[in-house]
């Protein structure tokens, strides 16, 4: 596995997450699930506060990946409730969730044999 700030997966992801920080996202987490899910290399998870914050981080972060890495999601999930929003950007799977959708699905505990990668974040 690549040096996190040589891969170009993990560099994506924390451009995720400097837009998710700048929409006000909370508890901004990025996980490395590639050694025990063949789903991806990372989830990064986000937590919004009101609907109308997650849907404008998922709306950032679609907006910032596109701009500097040319990607689109290959699949959205969730923008009518918006409650929790997952972005497919194969490699990496963005979930911008409410807080109480992140507490009661606990992704963290789930995905507890992923190794939690640092992220460079000024909050």
């Amino acid at each position: 596995m690549p040096a996190p700030a040589m891969d170009p997966i993990y560099r994506m992801a924390l451009s995720a997450a400097r837009a998710a920080e700048e929409k006000k996202g909370g508890d901004i987490v990025l996980l490395d699930v590639s050694q025990v899910s063949t789903l991806a290399d990372y989830f990064l998870l986000v937590s919004g506060y009101s609907f109308t914050q997650v849907r404008a981080i998922a709306r950032a972060i679609e907006e910032q990946v596109g701009e500097e890495w040319q990607q689109t999601p290959r699949r959205v999930e969730g923008q009518e409730s918006a409650s929790w929003i997952l972005l497919d950007y194969a490699d990496l799977i963005v979930h911008v969730l409410m807080q109480d959708e992140r507490d009661y699905y606990d992704l963290e505990s789930f995905w507890a044999q992923a190794h939690r990668v640092d992220l460079p974040l000024a909050g």
